[in-house]
């Protein structure tokens, strides 16, 4: 049951370290087939560039987990030390408000696609497939702000009572 858990807790970034080396391997081999004139493999692009979307998707939700999303400091840096508290709170309700509306958005648009049947050029993969990393991604970057949040404040709060 660890295992599981952990996993779950590193999900983006399990994927991201599958994704990213397929998409290097598979780049890397259209180009030598095609510089070589052995064959020209014609869905190796589209793959590439459905990985990365994915990639970058997954990556918010990394970038959210760690805080390490750029910001600018010095606004923030500048304030009291009594306000920096509420400063954080307003912040996270912003990404959470922005990741909320976000998803609602991409599941709309998801299940548009689903209905509509569309598919890729290249792959015939569903479209719905490729845009689901939107509300993937904005829902995982959610969770990972709530998660840094509840950690920050759970650590603020022990080293208060010490």
């Amino acid at each position: 049951m660890k295992k599981i858990l952990k996993f779950l807790d590193n999900f983006e970034e399990n994927a991201i370290t599958v994704l990213l080396p397929c998409m290097v391997i598979i780049i890397f081999i259209a180009t030598f087939f095609r510089f070589t004139k052995i064959m020209i493999i014609p869905w190796s692009e589209e793959a590439a560039r459905y990985m990365m979307i994915w990639i970058v998707f997954l990556g918010i939700g990394v970038g959210a987990k760690n805080n390490a999303h750029f910001t600018v400091d010095n606004f923030v840096n500048a304030l009291p030390e009594s306000t920096k508290k509420y400063t954080f709170m307003l912040r996270t309700l912003i990404i959470l408000g922005f990741c909320g509306f976000m998803t609602y958005v991409s599941v709309g648009l998801v299940s548009k696609l689903l209905k509509m049947g569309q598919v890729t050029p290249a792959m015939q993969l569903p479209t719905w497939i490729v845009y689901s990393a939107m509300p993937v991604g904005l829902t995982l970057m959610l969770v990972r702000t709530l998660q840094y949040a509840i950690r920050k404040f759970v650590d603020e709060n022990a080293q208060e009572v010490e």
